[in-house]
């Protein structure tokens, strides 16, 4: 299967910005050193996808924005497609969340890691399935990923996981289909784990593949939320949660910009006789999305009382590139 891939080229771009750490000015200051003049407004233009380079100057500038970038030559200058009329490119805005805001406890394992730039792949779909025991701890995430290459040559994706409290174990991946497991980090500390997929074999741009797998925990804090945090907008997102013979009260959907901002409640999730709750949407926008529920406060602790919640583990997830 292969689809479009507009606007790749201020994908790649932004994403490697975001990676380096480098401000637009620092950027100018080290294009400068190299005898290369470029205006700020260009740079956020092209990152944003407002435009493309075009002139012989602009296009110097692209060689050498690859090479402080610490890209392979060419990852940028093979992005640039047919201009479309009036001088414009054909290429969408980035509408994205940067991976550093929605995963700020990732930068203690990048190093080891080193995960790819965001963007390089675009998600068609991701479907999760939460599965509790009796006790309403997590036993189970069961993931199915539609991913789209936005640039040749992926051969991997990524995984994240985030708790809120210190890990005594680590989680351990199963059933991986399409791809094979890779490098796993895991800071007990902070309860950030990152994992590697490795795929069947590297994609060209356009190709799509499908990637399933499950994380298997051991028994921890009961949970009243899960949710899954998206850098980029994605057509379709399908979240599940299995509850086990202990149902919860006031389940709901809810939205975060990042982590700690404020929870926007949603609509009410019905949990039926199969004992799962479901929320899907389509054009999710940027940003956390998850499910919450309350667990009747005759058969829990009261640390799970509502307005407490940090004291329950959560468990959150993200393919790379999200989206």
């Amino acid at each position: 299967m292969t689809r479009s891939s507009p606007g790749s080229f201020a994908v790649t771009l932004d994403a490697a910005i975001d990676e380096s750490g480098l401000s637009l000015d620092r950027l100018r200051h080290h294009l400068a050193a190299r005898g290369v003049r470029l205006s700020r407004s260009a740079l956020s233009y092209w990152r944003r996808g407002r435009s493309q380079p075009e002139r012989e100057q602009s296009m110097l500038a692209v060689t050498h924005l690859e090479s402080v970038l610490g890209l392979a030559a060419g990852t940028l200058t093979a992005q640039l497609g047919p201009k479309a009329p009036r001088g414009r490119w054909l290429g969408e805005p980035a509408d994205r969340i940067e991976r550093r805001r929605l995963w700020p406890q990732l930068r203690a394992l990048s190093g080891d890691l080193r995960p790819p730039p965001d963007g390089q792949l675009s998600f068609w779909s991701i479907h999760d399935r939460m599965v509790l025991d009796e006790q309403g701890c997590e036993r189970a995430l069961r993931v199915r990923m539609v991913a789209e290459a936005a640039v040749d040559g992926v051969d991997r994706l990524m995984t994240y996981y985030q708790s809120d409290s210190p890990l005594t174990a680590d989680p351990c991946y199963r059933f991986v289909r399409s791809a094979r497991l890779g490098r796993v980090c895991v800071d007990r500390v902070t309860g950030m784990v990152a994992g590697e997929l490795r795929l069947a074999r590297p994609l060209a741009r356009g190709e799509v593949t499908v990637v399933d797998y499950e994380i298997r925990f051991l028994p921890s804090t009961p949970l009243d939320h899960y949710h899954r945090r998206f850098t980029r907008p994605i057509p379709e997102y399908v979240c599940q949660v299995h509850f086990g013979q202990r149902i919860p009260v006031n389940v709901r959907s809810y939205e975060q910009r990042c982590p700690g901002g404020p929870r926007h409640p949603g609509d009410a999730l019905t949990v039926g006789a199969t004992h799962v709750a479901t929320l899907a949407l389509r054009d999710a926008r940027p940003g956390i999305w998850g499910v919450c529920w309350r667990w009747d406060g005759n058969s829990v602790n009261n640390e799970l009382r509502p307005g407490n919640s940090s004291q329950a583990a959560r468990i959150v997830h993200k393919g790379l590139g999200q989206t």
